[in-house]
């Protein structure tokens, strides 16, 4: 059996921060739902549209782009140029792979995040909550994520 993973990615604050999971795509809902891989913070500011897709390239490391079996993007609320920088890339990944991308607003990921004693990583939280709408057989296309920008 091949080896799967899940990227995040959530670019709403002054922090990029990245996670992988490995998954196992024929695993059901009851055995182990995956394994954090890495995960790895950078405090960027305003260097995030500068500085993203090297960050991201030396995360992926060794791992092969065409591994990936879906994404996660928080969508916002945040900050308006890193959310918008965020989606955009997540968007083009998912399409250029064709692999479902799950847009998560940040209230879930703090939400779910805070159900974990220790709680979860935004990273980690998005990838539960991305990784539950997987396994329930819900593969949104890249054209349907979008950034939020206010409530």
């Amino acid at each position: 059996m091949t080896t799967s993973f899940a990227l995040a990615l959530h670019t709403t604050t002054t922090k990029l921060e990245l996670a992988i999971a490995e998954i196992n795509p024929n695993s059901d809902r009851n055995s182990q739902i995956y394994i954090i891989h890495k995960q790895q913070s950078w405090e960027l500011g305003r260097e995030l549209s500068v500085q993203l897709h090297d960050c991201l390239n030396v995360f992926m490391g060794d791992l092969a782009w065409t591994d990936l079996a879906f994404l996660a993007i928080a969508t916002g609320i945040g900050s308006f140029t890193g959310t918008r920088i965020g989606v955009v890339v997540a968007r083009t990944i998912g399409e250029q792979l064709q692999i479902p991308i799950y847009g998560i607003d940040c209230e879930s990921i703090v939400t779910k995040a805070q159900q974990y004693d220790p709680p979860l990583s935004q990273g980690e939280s998005l990838l539960a909550i991305a990784y539950d709408q997987w396994q329930a057989g819900i593969y949104p296309n890249w054209q349907d994520v979008l950034p939020i920008y206010e409530q």
